[in-house]
């Protein structure tokens, strides 16, 4: 007798293949059987003929310190997200010396906009280690599946204190990081996650640690990562680190790479597509590579007060560094900074958050009484009524009373549906990037996966639905070779998403005010969603938290 069984659903395995109308039963955390009229179970759940398919697994989320205080994830779970990586970039807060607790947390309060409130109030630093992080989520009765990586700023932080921010590693350090990267893997870490990415700067606007790395010093710690023949590494590049140097950072080391972020950039419009087919011309070589690319255009709402669009300028960083408030107000009067900045920001042959389309940042909420009339419009509209080049007019504003604090949102990457489209349907991309749990204030795309089901598949008809779910589930097991996940097979782990085909999808982004401290932060509801079952636990409807922290991975 079945603990749980599924009846009348419409069954979509994640294997890609096609749905079959049928039944599917549970016992204890398990699938045990599939088909029609299966037998005898103690509990039935009707699914009404709804679609009935794996959880989605995110694989880059963020959520590294939001789990110490809230293990539900949210809103990943809600939105049919049944396991989750974090760790992304190498932005994570494990391993942690005390001594180093505020300069992690500074770091992330930066890079991934987290609200000083919020990690200052909320975050458990009940470990040292990264094997003690991991035991501490164990503690937590996740309520969702979590993997994660070991990341890369947090091990330099440990092995060189504030000179991690400063300058390469010497040999002893290297050294150092390499035996601790190999505990984490013993301890069960999902693999190695770095970032030379020109946008990743930290406490005070200094460079993330790893952006600080040599190569030589990524490839020894990607060959520590690999010491047990398992492992996937994760790289968030920058524009001069090419596919050609990650091949050389991984000649001899046969583990899958996973490169990020891959947006569709309107200045250079090549960009992605070709970055996507050099991996798929490493792939060609023997090389596991895969891109992450988003389904979603890249929108943030954002104040001056921490415009993330323009932290990747090396223009922007004099301002950015500065600590004074009086002298980051000059920095911003004077005129040679100004040019410097919209040089680059109109340069097109560096690719960057933003390309200068001031048509695409709007005035959401003024809180300087001057410009109410002008929310709702456009930047360059704004400007354009002030006689202003677009930059000198929000420069201005953030100069003037209260203007600092209005609030705007851009759209920045990933608006052409016809250029995306190329991008979620090439061989070397897997659908990701939701970057759930950062940027809590700028945006939410934890739905990523809804909108993939909603949008792309019914609306769109970019592909069927069994396409659709083998994107978000079969393929992302398979890839970073977590067992027994994202199919619905005998054998496998009972992680499901019921969901009505005709109406799955998010809602508007709203602003909620619920984090420790009483930070806000933007969040998406759920569309069409009937049931979720994490480990075979229902959540949906009785609010079970059954999720696990995943320590075992395949070859």
């Amino acid at each position: 007798m079945y603990d749980t069984k599924i009846i009348n659903a419409k069954i979509i395995d994640g294997t890609g293949t096609s749905f079959f109308e049928g039944e599917i039963g549970i016992k204890q955390n398990i699938i045990v059987e599939r088909g029609k009229k299966i037998g005898a179970s103690k509990n039935t759940f009707n699914a009404e003929g709804n679609i009935l398919c794996p959880g989605i697994i995110d694989t880059h989320t963020h959520y590294d310190a939001q789990l110490t205080w809230d293990n539900l994830a949210s809103p990943s779970l809600d939105l049919g997200v049944t396991t989750a990586i974090i760790g992304n970039c190498g932005f994570t807060l494990a391993p942690c010396k005390l001594a180093h607790r505020d300069l992690n947390m500074q770091n992330l309060i930066k890079v991934e906009g987290m609200p000083f409130n919020a990690l200052k109030n909320g975050m458990d630093w009940s470990y040292e280690t990264y094997g003690d992080y991991l035991n501490l989520l164990e503690k937590k009765n996740l309520a969702l599946n979590i993997c994660s990586y070991v990341g890369h700023s947090a091990v330099r932080i440990w092995s060189m204190g504030e000179a991690a921010m400063e300058r390469e590693a010497s040999e002893s350090e290297i050294k150092e990081m390499e035996e601790i990267v190999k505990d984490a893997m013993k301890c069960g870490a999902i693999g190695f996650a770095t970032s030379t990415f020109e946008g990743h700067n930290g406490a005070g606007g200094r460079p993330m640690p790893s952006r600080l790395a040599s190569n030589n010093e990524i490839s020894r710690l990607i060959k520590a990562m690999s010491y047990q023949s398992r492992g996937v590494f994760m790289l968030t590049k920058s524009n001069n680190t090419t596919i050609e140097d990650v091949e050389i950072m991984m000649k001899g080391i046969k583990r899958p790479a996973m490169i990020a972020a891959i947006f569709y950039n309107p200045t250079k419009k090549d960009w992605a597509i070709n970055t996507l087919n050099d991996i798929s011309t490493s792939s060609k070589k023997g090389f596991e590579f895969w891109g992450q690319v988003s389904c979603r255009p890249l929108t943030m709402e954002f104040t001056m007060n921490e415009p993330y669009m323009l932290e990747g300028l090396s223009s922007w960083k004099s301002y950015m560094m500065e600590k004074d408030n009086k002298k980051k107000m000059n920095i911003l009067r004077d005129d040679n900074f100004r040019k410097r900045v919209k040089e680059e920001i109109y340069d097109s042959s560096k690719n960057k958050l933003f390309v200068g389309d001031w048509n695409k940042i709007k005035l959401i909420e003024a809180k300087r009484e001057n410009n109410k009339k002008y929310e709702g419009l456009s930047v360059r509209e704004i400007s354009s009524k002030e006689n202003k080049d677009p930059f000198d007019w929000i420069i201005d504003n953030t100069l003037s009373v209260l203007g600092k604090d209005d609030l705007f949102i851009a759209e920045l990457l990933n608006t052409d549906e016809d250029e995306v489209k190329k991008l979620i349907l090439h061989d070397n991309a897997t659908i990701s990037l939701s970057d759930a749990g950062a940027h809590l204030s700028l945006l939410c795309d934890a739905g990523y996966g809804l909108d993939l089901l909603g949008k792309w598949s019914r609306d769109l008809g970019v592909m069927n639905l069994e396409e659709a779910v083998y994107n978000l589930t079969g393929k992302q097991a398979d890839i970073y070779r977590i067992p027994k996940r994202g199919k619905l097979l005998p054998g496998y782990y009972a992680d499901m998403l019921l969901f009505d085909p005709k109406k799955v999808g998010v809602s508007k982004t709203s602003r909620i005010k619920d984090l420790p401290g009483g930070s806000t932060r933007l969040k998406v509801s759920p569309l069409g969603i009937k049931g979720i079952w994490v480990n075979g636990a229902d959540y949906f409807h009785n609010n079970y938290f059954n999720g696990k922290l995943i320590r075992s991975y395949l070859p």
